[in-house]
């Protein structure tokens, strides 16, 4: 019995030391651990430490396997150029010697021409056929009527410019132009009172003179060209200094009370004997046939400006500046340059007849 209590006894004492815990307290941390002397439970634990201890490495592996590496991005080839359109090189010395070739044969084609123009067929027929004195003789000659035909027909500026007055005076006509009023005299008035004869008589007159300016063999004076006061007496005396063939006096006419009168007219010096009449005759027909107004005729007057000259003068009457529908028309440049057309043919064809030309 003894025995068996004994081991009963030892038994229990078993079970109290694998019951014991032991408790450790961590210095840094200060947390208590325990401490299991059981062999069970140190077993667990060292089967949870495997297992912890082995899980993380199959996951590690896992995840190497599982993880795909990023390809690498093919670098471009620095080298190799971008493949180019098709297309030819364009060859630029081929080029310019084309343009070369085109030029050189305008200039041949040029030359051709003035050569043809220049030299008629029979006078090189008879160059030919002379001998070597008289061809050097003929092309002489044939140089001399060239250059006198050139300075004939080389046109005059087409603007009128009182600094080439000098430059004109070896011309065979001598012709003046009158813009009536100026300055403070304005003349007439429109109905809207607006508009001043001084003005548009200007307007008229510089484009007659320009157009008169580009005949070889005139030459043009005008008693003013701009907007100042000229008088009636040195009008005239312009005119005589000028040695005139002709003037030509450029107004608007005007209607009392505005009424309805229109129409263009030229009139003349009363008792005119030099031409007087022909040349208002012509420049009315002529200027009527240029434009779209109606012709009222030509009249006769001692207006000062034409008693005061010695030679064949007209004044014309462009329009009635009183009228709504002439005044209308003197205002459009276009219409301006129809009247100044046929007031210019009107005074040529007057000359050519007084000098017997056809």
């Amino acid at each position: 019995m003894a025995n068996k209590d004994n081991k009963n006894k030892n038994k229990s004492n078993e079970k109290k030391k694998s019951n014991v815990i032991y408790i450790d307290r961590n210095k840094k941390t200060g947390q208590i651990s325990t401490k299991n002397t059981n062999k069970n439970t140190t077993k667990k634990s060292n089967n949870i430490e495997k297992n912890k201890s082995t899980k993380p490495k199959s996951t590690v592996k896992n995840t190497k396997s599982n993880v795909k590496k990023p390809k690498k991005l093919k670098k471009p080839n620095a080298g190799k150029s971008i493949p180019k359109k098709n297309g030819r090189k364009i060859k630029w010395g081929r080029v310019a010697i084309a343009v070369l070739l085109v030029v050189a044969l305008g200039f041949c084609g040029v030359k051709g021409v003035q050569m043809i123009k220049g030299k008629p067929l029979n006078k090189v027929g008879s160059t030919s056929q002379s001998s070597s004195g008289d061809s050097s003789v003929s092309n002489d000659e044939s140089s001399k009527t060239e250059d006198s035909s050139n300075s004939k027909t080389k046109p005059v500026k087409g603007q009128y410019d009182l600094d080439d007055e000098k430059k004109r005076q070896s011309k065979k006509y001598n012709i003046v132009v009158d813009a009536g009023h100026g300055g403070n005299d304005k003349g007439s008035i429109d109905s809207t009172e607006t508009v001043y004869e001084k003005d548009i008589a200007l307007q008229i007159a510089k484009k007659v003179a320009s157009r008169l300016g580009r005949e070889s063999d005139v030459n043009v004076i005008m008693t003013r060209t701009e907007d100042k006061y000229v008088s009636l007496e040195e009008r005239a005396e312009i005119a005589k200094k000028a040695n005139a063939d002709a003037l030509i006096s450029i107004h608007l006419n005007a209607q009392k009370k505005y009424g309805d009168a229109n129409g263009l007219e030229t009139w003349y010096r009363n008792g005119a004997t030099d031409g007087s009449k022909e040349l208002a005759n012509s420049v009315q027909q002529t200027t009527a046939s240029y434009v779209e107004i109606m012709s009222r005729g030509i009249l006769r007057n001692s207006f000062e400006i034409l008693r005061e000259t010695t030679m064949p003068a007209v004044l014309v009457e462009c329009g009635f500046i009183t009228n709504v529908s002439d005044m209308k028309k003197l205002k459009d440049p276009n219409y301006q340059d129809m009247l100044a057309e046929g007031i210019m043919q009107g005074t040529l064809t007057f000359l050519d007849e007084k000098n017997g030309k056809n």
